[in-house]
């Protein structure tokens, strides 16, 4: 009997991970169906990032502003509001954006057209003014918000 309970135990779990994910997609897709032309096109920059990032895809601060809220829309929360008390300025608020997105310090680089050294210099400062320490992953950090 305790056989029995233990599979069906596991077979409720596995459906109930099932159950999740499609009510994930199917909640990203209804986002989807909301969105205006504008923020479309932000989600195809941010899916060009992710596949073939080169310099020049956001051009535009505008540009930068519908990404940021399809980053947050995707990868959760409001990074701007949780991160407006460190006194970040905008160009560390990109990369702090472009790391939520699980973007690579190569595809940074790419992007803003510096050299993937400096994306780390960036990085260290970002960490000093969140008071990080050396220890802690500035990545891991911006994800987990």
């Amino acid at each position: 009997m305790e056989t029995y309970h233990d599979n069906w135990n596991a077979c409720l779990l596995f459906r109930n991970k099932q159950l999740t994910k499609q009510l994930k997609e199917y909640q990203n897709a209804s986002v989807l169906a909301e969105c205006s032309s504008s923020l479309l096109v932000s989600l195809g920059q941010l899916l060009r990032l992710h596949q073939n990032p080169s310099y020049g895809i956001i051009r535009e601060e505008t540009e930068w502003t519908n990404l940021f809220t399809v980053i947050d829309m995707f990868y959760g929360g409001c990074l701007s509001e949780q991160l407006s008390s460190y006194g970040l300025s905008m160009q560390e608020l990109k990369v702090c954006y472009l790391i939520s997105a699980r973007l690579g310090n190569k595809a940074i680089a790419v992007l803003f057209n510096i050299t993937p050294c400096s994306v780390l210099k960036a990085k260290q400062r970002i960490k000093g003014k969140l008071t990080l320490s050396a220890a802690d992953c500035l990545d891991k950090y911006i994800q987990q918000y």
